[in-house]
């Protein structure tokens, strides 16, 4: 049966959550969109994200390098050494790439038509072994991070509320 996004995205924030060791259930924090779910742990800049790419009917599930640019392509460059054990236990579908003039990512996709449950188990499932690979490389990584290119000011991005899940009333 298919989902709305407004079911989907939930679904898939729960369920990956539910899937990862539980040293990384903590201190993580999620925030859902209209066509997208971000989770992190220390800076929204950078964020896991399951983002539903309508144009191409994929599903992009990755980690977002998204601060000024000198910020997101220096842990491009920290990244990339680690890209050959990354794709070993992610999958050589998994990519690093500048995405903007100002933005990197390590991100894969699958296909999307239509959003329904198995669907949201395999993308919490790809997304909880995405934060499971990348997470303990980001934290070996964050301290060669210099201060200066760290960004001034943490922002809640535009359009966004922090995620609450509602549990349904029983009747």
């Amino acid at each position: 049966m298919p989902l709305r996004v407004a079911e989907f995205l939930p679904l898939v924030n729960d369920r990956a959550i539910s899937l990862l060791p539980e040293e990384l259930r903590h201190g993580i924090t999620s925030r859902i969109s209209s066509v997208w779910l971000w989770m992190h742990y220390h800076s929204p800049k950078v964020h896991y994200e399951v983002w539903l790419a309508r144009k191409t009917g994929r599903i992009e599930i990755g980690l977002h390098f998204e601060g000024p640019r000198d910020f997101s392509y220096r842990w491009a460059e920290l990244m990339a050494p680690h890209m050959p054990e990354i794709q070993a236990r992610l999958g050589p579908q998994v990519e690093l790439e500048e995405w903007t003039a100002s933005w990197a990512r390590i991100h894969q996709t699958v296909i999307y038509d239509p959003l329904t449950e198995p669907l949201a188990d395999e993308v919490a499932r790809l997304l909880a072994q995405t934060i499971t690979v990348l997470q303990p490389i980001v934290e070996r990584e964050r301290g060669s991070i210099p201060p200066e290119l760290s960004p001034v000011r943490e922002r809640r991005p535009v359009n966004t509320r922090p995620f609450r899940h509602r549990r349904r009333r029983s009747a």
